[in-house]
């Protein structure tokens, strides 16, 4: 009699360790849906105050969230591109990786890392951030990680890569404005002078016909000397002496004429 009571209470006990495990596992999950759309709002509303120049304001977000789920990725990123305005770089980099230690598919803590790398001058690790990236199909920036990834290809003067990423960039949309002058450049580096011709032509149309910058004049002078047009490779020179003498561009415009 005694063994079967002790059965009887340890069955007992065992239903309701079972029911409360049951009814604490849809109590955990909501908790845990209504912690992260909390830190979705403090995020949001942080990133607004951001873009305002309002950092306090956007500190306070950012660290409420980060109070509320120090586990957020989320979270982490946005107090980031905090430090990121203030220039606090090591605060930022700080963030970053521990966004990609929570989660290494949070790609957009990957692209924000890869660019504070680029501006570091560590373009060899920026490009190992920005290739996983822009290929992530999920990652609704692809474009510009694919941008990024080119200039970090063109700074490690591989310029086949360059070429075939800013080439994927456009086809994402990204904008022709932004590309056109350095896919040239790249054309011109690797010594596809036709296909830098063809793109320059495109980016000319594209500004109807007017050269404001020294690199788009720099590109101009050198496609008109494959074309040897020499009347509109002076008229570049002589506007980029006369608006941009003090622009790099200018610089190397001088050594190559000599």
């Amino acid at each position: 009699m005694n063994v079967m009571i002790r059965c009887a209470k340890l069955a007992t006990l065992w239903f309701v360790v079972v029911v409360l495990v049951a009814c604490a596992g849809p109590q955990r999950a909501e908790r845990e849906a209504r912690d992260k759309e909390a830190v979705q709002n403090r995020v949001a509303a942080g990133m607004e105050y951001l873009h305002q120049g309002q950092l306090n304001e956007a500190r306070q977000h950012f660290s409420r969230a980060l109070e509320r789920d120090g586990s957020s990725p989320v979270a982490h990123n946005a107090m980031a591109l905090l430090y990121k305005y203030e220039g606090d770089l090591e605060r930022e980099e700080h963030h970053y990786k521990r966004a990609l230690r929570l989660d290494k598919s949070y790609t957009a803590a990957r692209n924000n890392y890869g660019i504070l790398l680029f501006q570091r001058g560590d373009f060899v690790a920026a490009k190992k951030e920005f290739e996983i990236a822009a290929n992530d199909p999920k990652y609704g920036a692809r474009a510009g990680a694919f941008e990024n990834l080119a200039r970090s290809c063109m700074a490690l003067e591989q310029y086949p890569e360059a070429i075939r990423a800013f080439q994927r960039a456009l086809r994402l949309g990204q904008s022709e404005a932004s590309i056109l002058p350095d896919l040239v450049e790249a054309y011109i580096q690797d010594g596809q002078p036709e296909y830098a011709r063809e793109y320059f032509e495109q980016y000319l149309d594209l500004q109807e016909g007017k050269l404001n910058t020294a690199q788009a004049l720099w590109l101009g002078i050198r496609v008109a000397a494959y074309q040897q047009n020499s009347a509109l490779q002076y008229e570049y020179e002589q506007q980029l002496q006369r608006e941009f003498s003090k622009s790099a561009e200018y610089k190397l415009w001088q050594q190559w004429r000599d």
